[in-house]
């Protein structure tokens, strides 16, 4: 599964390469210690940062959720073209539509945050007997960090990712013509 894992990693690397940034941002501005700043490696700790765990509630909420926002906003922004000019409109000769498409899948696949950042996670918020409502806010996040973890180390998310290029134009197709008609 290792293998896989690294090919996956390696194909899309240049969403590995993103998620890392902000994750290195992360444990920067937090003032986490950075065990070992190499992302691009041959293991399960590729696109990933290796940095001590966050002992606190911010720190470890924003390790999970930055990297994973970015990721998903500018990997759906650039997906977007992409996806509508060669899955629905068919344009295949078209060489920044074919980019565009490789670059949103692979900013998609690497959008969750490894298994241990989300265990932290767990920790700093719910496993304490605080009654606070920042779990209720932290709780929907979790349940899809802890999912989206699981799914990446399986290197599933990068079936999910180009099943969304499939989708998104449709999906899409909902929208533009409500917005459109609503400018009118």
């Amino acid at each position: 599964m290792r293998i896989i894992y690294v090919i996956i990693k390696t194909l899309t690397l240049p969403g590995a390469m993103l998620h890392a940034f902000f994750e290195h941002l992360c444990c920067r501005t937090s003032k986490i210690i950075i065990d070992d700043e190499r992302v691009v490696r041959f293991d399960e700790m590729m696109s990933h940062v290796d940095h001590d765990l966050a002992k606190r509630k911010g720190p470890s909420f924003d390790i999970c959720f930055i990297p994973f926002f970015f990721n998903l906003v500018i990997g759906s922004m650039i997906l977007m073209y992409g996806s509508v000019s060669i899955i629905y409109f068919g344009r295949l000769a078209d060489i920044f539509g074919w980019v565009c498409l490789y670059l949103g899948i692979a900013l998609l696949t690497n959008i969750f945050p490894q298994i241990e950042d989300v265990m932290m996670l767990k920790e700093n918020y719910f496993l304490n007997n605080e009654k606070k409502i920042s779990k209720v806010f932290v709780a929907p996040f979790y349940g899809i960090f802890w999912l989206g973890a699981r799914l990446e180390k399986f290197s599933l998310t990068l079936v999910t990712s180009v099943a969304f290029a499939f989708v998104m134009p449709y999906i899409l197709g909902l929208f533009v013509p409500a917005i459109y008609n609503a400018i009118k």
